[in-house]
């Protein structure tokens, strides 16, 4: 009988450490998660770069890029990303009607 109630108070006192535990480490991310919230100082807008649609390039006329000079051999037209997309769906659009 007394190894019986020793066993039930051994299993409420580790049911409570289990407990007290468990809350520790809810509160431990809680704080974790809320202390990286960290507020942008700049609006998003602003960190859009300038990039022209179009880039017009002129027969052997030498060009500075980040790898060295180009001269194009024929006048050329280079579109952006995204203006070349949209040229490809309006062709696209078209062909198919």
């Amino acid at each position: 009988m007394i190894y019986t109630k020793t066993l039930e108070t051994e299993k409420t006192r580790l049911q409570k450490k289990l407990k007290n535990l468990g809350i520790a480490a809810i509160a431990m991310m809680l704080i974790g998660l809320t202390s990286c919230e960290s507020v942008l100082p700049q609006n998003v807008s602003d960190l859009n770069i300038y990039q022209p649609s179009t880039l017009r390039l002129i027969k052997n006329n030498p060009i500075q890029t980040k790898d060295g000079i180009y001269t194009p051999q024929t006048d050329e037209v280079w579109h952006s990303d995204a203006r070349y997309r949209r040229l490809e769906r309006e062709v696209y659009t078209d062909s198919e009607k």
